[in-house]
């Protein structure tokens, strides 16, 4: 069972999975709620086995005995209520008993368990949509629920008998122990002498209590914990050795008495279980829709779902003669423009060019540059192979015609050079180590000959390269991170003995990859070929297990298993722990890049398109202006894709362009960062303000991150057209910021924004009804009305000026004030 604290004291929730079936009981109130599939409930010492089915709500009292077997991809969600938290509301709940059980009662007579469905979806959304960080609401939430369980499913006829409560809490005890220690070797005399008891006393007390034996009840855990291992591509031997089994037979013969199959079996089984798409609507989206069913309740209660109702207030006290440092706008140095191969196509072209027309980026970044599609490296017929330069000369022309320096990545592996042939997304790059290493290493010395000869060993000298790709690709098990390691070595030993000046970057891996980093640069050092700047990438992303959150992360085969963080500063504090270490290394004048950044790895995520990208961008930007060399954000356009393509406009992509070039409120959040001044006079939560000879730049936002479910990739009230319903509830924010030390004047003030109430083109776009198909002149309106909003007026200002605005979530602002 999959836990999480939510009010440590107070409350908790967790999932209940196929493999938690197994007898417990604890202190706590738990309120049940089966979110899908179909189970076998147990309760008390009665044998006899109750059917529970999706939407059935039940209740659990303080140390009553249960057991849920969850079938198939089943899953029940528990909320567990402290003692201390039912004692202080209703004192003598201690010693009554709820009588709350759905199952029992026909649909007709559901409509008293609608209301416990509506609270506990209600408690549940609190919990998801970052309301526990008010424990007063919380509380009140609780309380609700708690009142109506009270007033009408209390069973006046029965009441707790205390005499049971020592035995049972001695028990408790036992289990507790045998939970977290099942992989060792326990006994039922080491147990007993443990806890303090004897060990008859202790027999005893299973067989009464659970109907279990000691060795049944152990044996049980560690079945529990096996199924749950079965998930994963561990071998059936690793995983008796982990869960306390004592031979790979002893787990085989235990498991098909319990489960009626091997374990062998069982992950067949379940493997096409999880695939099957009658049985999760959105695997294919990669997200998942277990809770559906249970916030479908919102609606019985009309309060359920939370709005901002008060503004937050900022007084902000600036002075305009004081510069903190000067800015040199280094979000502007690098851009990534996807694969190699779509810079040879004319809307990507005329995208990147209204980019420079527009913003005016010095570097630019693709992928693919040795894919097979850019026919570089061919084998004949007769199996020798040949170098051709002609699509990546028409590359590296074009950037260079719109004045941006390449950032060359050499990557993928050519299939004529391939030791073997993995293919980790929808399009012809291979994921490999060479079959020859010196085969690898005359091609990347040819390419960056011919790139010396064609633009001169001035130019070449100002471009950036990678000797190969991310390090992280090793977790698709094609190369070991020592391969990895000589791979890059001899790649920037190649290069630097071409020419010792050319800029090396590296190693492409996760910003939050502290211990690689730093074995990386340690090793790079000893093998001299330290990178001139240390590359690294920020998707905000954590593994399932970083995170204590009680929900099952869904992944499917086009995305790493990855969630998105809960922390809404990730980048700013991976920063500060990269830097530490780098000084701590005695690295600290080594330039940190992001090559690559993003909110999240979905290539599917629907709020890409939203205004929530512009905040996002204004949030992580100016969180870290300027600590980074450069921001090389991901990715220019949707026609990028790393996945099966989409025909929908909006569709969730991750670039600053549509598929058609319409340009996304991402974009606009750039044009609208491109007037910031050359000096930041003040910055903290939410601003960012900046001077420049003769004027003031504000910039304002108010971020909303995703909820909890949907960090972890479970959608609730998500559609095509409803995409702002997975948020964290946030308050309009109204600042009040005093400019003192400005010339007194007449000055021109000029208001930019982008958010859902203009400014964006998916909102534009739903205004329109949400058009499938657009004529060219509705398409020309579209891109018209996705302008940034803007008012201009003249104000007498004075030396002390105050400056007033209110942010809507989602919602990015621009001031400036020129004299």
């Amino acid at each position: 069972m999959q836990e999480n604290t939510l009010i440590a004291s107070d409350f908790r929730f967790s999932i209940n999975l196929p493999e938690d079936a197994i007898a417990s009981w604890h202190q706590e109130l738990e309120v049940m709620y089966i979110l899908q599939g179909t189970g076998g409930l147990q309760l008390d010492d009665n044998q006899f086995t109750y059917e529970v089915q999706q939407d059935d709500i039940i209740v659990l009292n303080s140390y009553q005995l249960h057991a849920l077997n969850m079938k198939g991809s089943g899953k029940a969600l528990s909320l567990f209520i402290s003692p201390a938290f039912l004692a202080a509301f209703c004192p003598e709940i201690e010693s009554i008993i709820i009588e709350c059980k759905s199952f029992l009662y026909p649909k007709d007579e559901q409509a008293r368990f609608n209301v416990i469905r509506s609270e506990f979806a209600s408690v549940f959304q609190a919990y998801y949509k970052n309301e526990s960080r008010l424990p007063i609401l919380m509380r009140s939430r609780v309380g609700v629920l708690l009142n109506s369980l009270v007033h009408t499913f209390l069973e006046q006829n029965k009441q707790k008998d205390p005499s049971k409560s020592s035995s049972k809490e001695r028990l408790r005890k036992a289990t507790d122990y045998l939970h977290r220690h099942y992989r060792e070797n326990i006994t039922l005399s080491g147990l007993a002498s443990t806890i303090y008891l004897s060990s008859s006393y202790l027999s005893h007390l299973f067989q009464k209590q659970l109907g279990l034996t000691f060795t049944a009840y152990l044996t049980n855990v560690r079945l529990s914990q096996a199924v749950a291992l079965l998930r994963s591509e561990r071998t059936i031997t690793d995983i008796a050795s982990e869960v306390g089994f004592p031979s790979t037979n002893a787990l085989i013969d235990a498991f098909k008495r319990r489960f009626g199959v091997t374990p062998g079996q069982y992950r067949l089984v379940n493997e096409h279980d999880a695939t099957d798409p009658q049985e999760n609507i959105m695997v294919t989206a990669g997200f998942s829709t277990d809770f559906t069913s249970l916030m479908r309740h919102l609606h019985h209660n009309e309060h359920s779902i939370v709005q901002p109702q008060v503004n937050e207030g900022y007084d902000l006290h600036v002075d305009t003669g004081r510069k903190i440092r000067t800015l040199s706008h280094n979000w502007r140095t690098l851009i990534n423009a996807g694969y190699a191969k779509d810079l040879l196509n004319g809307a990507v072209q005329a995208q990147i060019r209204k980019l420079q027309k527009e913003l005016g980026f010095r570097y630019m970044r693709c992928k693919g540059l040795l894919d097979d599609d850019m026919m570089l490296y061919v084998r004949k017929m007769s199996g020798s192979a040949d170098y051709n330069f002609v699509y990546v000369d028409e590359v590296m022309d074009f950037m260079l015609s719109v004045e941006l320096k390449p950032y060359v990545e050499f990557s993928y592996m050519p299939s004529a050079l391939a030791r073997e042939a993995v293919f980790p997304f929808k399009r012809p790059s291979i994921l490999s180590m060479p079959e020859h290493l010196e085969k690898w290493l005359d091609l990347v010395t040819s390419l960056v000959r011919h790139f010396i000869d064609r633009y001169g060993i001035e130019s070449v000298r100002e471009w950036r390269f990678a000797p190969f790709v991310s390090p992280e690709f090793s977790g698709y098990g094609v190369f070991t991170m020592e391969e990895y390691w000589v791979l890059y070595r001899e790649t920037s030993h190649a290069i630097r003995a071409i020419d010792p000046q050319v800029h090396i970057v590296g190693p492409g891996s996760n910003i939050d990859s502290s211990n690689f980093i730093s074995e990386f640069l340690v090793s790079c050092s000893k093998g001299n070929c330290l990178p001139d700047s240390l590359a690294l990438r920020a998707y905000h992303s954590i593994l399932p297990g970083q995170e204590d959150t009680g929900l099952q992360l869904m992944a499917e085969d086009e995305a790493f298993p990855l969630a998105v963080s809960g922390d809404e500063q990730f980048m700013k504090h991976a920063l500060h722990k990269v830097k530490k270490l780098l000084r701590q290394r005695g690295f600290a004048s080594l330039p940190v890049i992001l090559e690559e950044w993003s909110n999240n790895i979905w290539q599917r995520d629907l709020c890409n398109d939203t205004s929530y990208k512009s905040a996002f961008l204004f949030k992580n930007i100016l969180e870290n202006y300027d600590h980074f060399e450069a921001m090389g954000y991901w990715s220019l356009s949707d026609h990028m894709e790393e996945i099966i393509p989409s025909s929908d406009l909006f569709h969730g992509g991750f670039g600053l362009f549509t598929r058609g070039g319409l340009p996304k409120s991402c974009y606009r959040a750039l044009q609208l960062l491109r007037y910031a001044g050359s000096g930041l006079i003040a910055e903290g939560d939410g601003y960012f303000i900046t001077s420049s000879k003769g004027e003031i730049q504000i910039f304002l936002y108010n971020y909303c991150h995703y909820d909890t479910l949907y960090r972890y990739r479970h959608t609730t009230h998500l559609t095509q057209t409803e995409r702002y319903n997975v948020f964290n509830i946030r308050n309009t924010r109204q600042y009040h910021i005093r400019l003192d030390g400005l010339t007194p004047g007449v000055y021109t003030e000029r208001r930019y924004s982008v958010g859902p109430a203009g400014g964006s083109a998916f909102d534009e776009w739903l205004n329109m009804g949400a058009p499938k198909d657009m004529r060219p002149e509705e398409w020309s309106y579209l891109e018209g009305r996705s302008l940034p909003l803007f008012q201009m007026r003249s104000l007498q200002v004075t030396a002390n000026f105050v400056v007033n605005a209110v942010v809507q979530p989602h919602e990015v602002q621009v001031i400036r004030l020129t004299r």
